[in-house]
């Protein structure tokens, strides 16, 4: 029997874990969407609540003390509301972030493998060019010659008089 409780408990565990991972993976937005509209509704009705109770409390003759009294307990549960949904909007920025972070990671990532797979067919290439021309007695040095861009220069013309030739026996 208790290791049957054991086992319930180790699958609630996973099950807890795979919905957290798929929480902060963003999958529940369906869930927020839910909370959001409920708030919403709520507030509406404390705010039409506010509206209805006021007038009929005027009508009904109660005191102004109990009427304020119920004022500043609907604005307090308005505050809250407000409160809570700006809670909502902070935990949804930090969802889009996270969101945003992840999927730059995974873009990283997949660069890493695509440099990785390209560091493997030039090592690949290396190797087949290597083998090709491999020659008994010889080693192989790989000499990298950079390009040099010359730029055109101006040479100026020079007139050289012509000088006559003599014959030195010397």
């Amino acid at each position: 029997m208790t290791s049957d409780k054991a086992w319930y408990w180790l699958a609630a565990g996973v099950l807890a874990l795979g919905l957290n991972g798929a929480y902060q993976d963003g999958q529940f937005g369906w869930v927020h969407g839910i909370a959001d509209r409920s708030m919403e509704t709520v507030e509406r009705a404390s705010t039409r609540g506010l509206s209805f109770v006021t007038p009929a409390e005027v009508m009904l003759g109660r005191n102004s003390e109990a009427l304020g009294w119920k004022e500043a307990t609907l604005q307090r549960m308005q505050e809250k509301f407000a409160c809570k949904r700006m809670e909502m909007a902070e935990r949804q920025i930090d969802m889009g972030q996270m969101q945003r972070d992840l999927a730059m990671a995974r873009v990283d990532r997949q660069m890493a493998k695509v440099q990785m797979k390209m560091d493997k067919v030039r090592v690949i290439a290396m190797e087949n060019a290597n083998s090709a021309q491999r020659c008994s007695g010889f080693s192989r040095m790989v000499v990298t010659i950079p390009q040099i861009e010359v730029p055109n220069v101006h040479i100026p013309e020079i007139q050289v008089p012509v000088v006559a030739q003599s014959h030195d026996p010397i």
